[in-house]
């Protein structure tokens, strides 16, 4: 269904802040490159908590390492996926929750939270802060869904 990373994001960033939406976020950036890695899409939601999302096409176990790495300035992180392999990755649905990486599907039609991170308090707090800043920062910039 998807021929790029890029598209997928697409979709799922045209999801986020909807009322289906399941995390309330009210801010997002994209390509947060920080030193141990870049995430794809990194989100604040009303309560002031950070999200990320690693998306990837096929290499979900890639994107597990980079979820879990990315928990060190996250209150919650995520692997975004398309449907047939969100559905693959279930299958290590006991690896997703030892390390407190939740899965979401996107599909053109939607979004679904598969496995729910677990929430906990990053242990970078000045990266934490240094991600926020991103998000203030991108949310001043014109709306758009081309900004990712």
């Amino acid at each position: 269904m998807y021929t790029s990373e890029q598209s997928l994001i697409s979709d799922f960033i045209g999801f986020l802040g909807s009322p289906d939406e399941p995390w309330g976020v009210s801010g997002y950036a994209c390509e947060f490159d920080y030193t141990s890695g870049r995430t794809d899409v990194i989100a604040t939601d009303g309560g002031g908590e950070v999200l990320a999302f690693e998306a990837k096409l096929e290499s979900w176990r890639g994107a597990l390492i980079q979820a879990h790495r990315n928990r060190c300035f996250a209150h919650r992180s995520y692997v975004v996926l398309p449907a047939a392999t969100a559905y693959r990755a279930m299958r290590f649905e006991a690896e997703f929750r030892r390390r407190g990486v939740g899965i979401c599907l996107v599909s053109r039609s939607g979004l679904v939270e598969l496995i729910p991170s677990h929430t906990d308090a990053p242990c970078l707090e000045w990266l934490r802060e240094r991600a926020l800043g991103v998000v203030q920062d991108s949310m001043k910039e014109v709306q758009s869904d081309d900004r990712c």
